[in-house]
């Protein structure tokens, strides 16, 4: 039997998410204009979720033997990167042309790193003991943290430009006591020499992270007043 490829999963994934009506709506809000960083954070949770599930269905992880590990993993998180990073570029330059800002998107590089420790962590665990339910968290964490880079690196951007910004983390309800702490608005100057803690993420963690810059006027201060109330 030849061994499970990306090749194997892609049409089903892409099928699952085409299928996905909050998946939909979302980029489609997106795509006209209307989109913001929590949409694409919330998306790329979608994009995660419809991954793990295709995975369980046509990869279980009882066949993990089965696997083309080197091949699946780091084109499917590929492709996971692809999309998401779609949906953050909309974002990212429809906030910057409000804004009247000429700096196109700066997209956040793959993680391969993490990308191939999810392979080590697979192939050193080859009854999956233990790691089975982390494992596919860490798909959707993966998908987040695409969002997290790209505020980051757009923000940092942004900086080197002369133009401030406000880094906003807000934590799901019933969020655990670490991500309630770090919770709250920042100073995106403030973040870049001290605020490390703001961009970390647990395992089923579903905090979103936005920012915002200084042009984008009311918009700037409705957001984080809001926050703040």
């Amino acid at each position: 039997m030849d061994p499970l490829t990306y090749e194997d999963i892609k049409e089903p994934f892409l099928r699952a998410l085409n299928l996905d009506r909050r998946a939909t709506y979302l980029i489609n809000e997106i795509e006209a204009g209307r989109g913001t960083y929590e949409m694409a954070s919330e998306y790329a949770v979608r994009v995660g979720d419809n991954l793990a599930t295709v995975l369980r269905r046509h990869a279980p992880v009882e066949s993990i033997a089965e696997w083309d590990l080197e091949d699946l993993i780091p084109q499917s998180l590929g492709l996971n990167h692809s999309i998401i990073t779609y949906a953050c570029e909309q974002v990212q330059n429809d906030m910057n042309t409000n804004a009247g800002i000429g700096i196109r998107y700066q997209r956040p590089a793959f993680d391969s790193d993490r990308a191939y420790g999810l392979i080590t962590e697979l192939r050193d665990n080859p009854e999956f003991t233990n790691i089975e339910r982390s494992f596919y968290d860490q798909l959707v964490n993966f998908s987040q943290n695409i969002v997290d880079d790209s505020i980051r690196d757009n923000a940092a951007l942004l900086a080197r430009a002369g133009i401030k910004s406000m880094v906003i983390r807000t934590a799901e309800a019933g969020a655990c006591p670490w991500c309630d702490e770090v919770a709250g608005v920042y100073n995106y100057d403030d973040v870049r020499a001290q605020g490390e803690d703001v961009w970390r993420r647990h395992e089923n963690c579903r905090c979103t992270i936005n920012f915002i810059t200084e042009r984008n006027t009311g918009f700037y201060r409705e957001t984080v007043n809001n926050f703040r109330r």
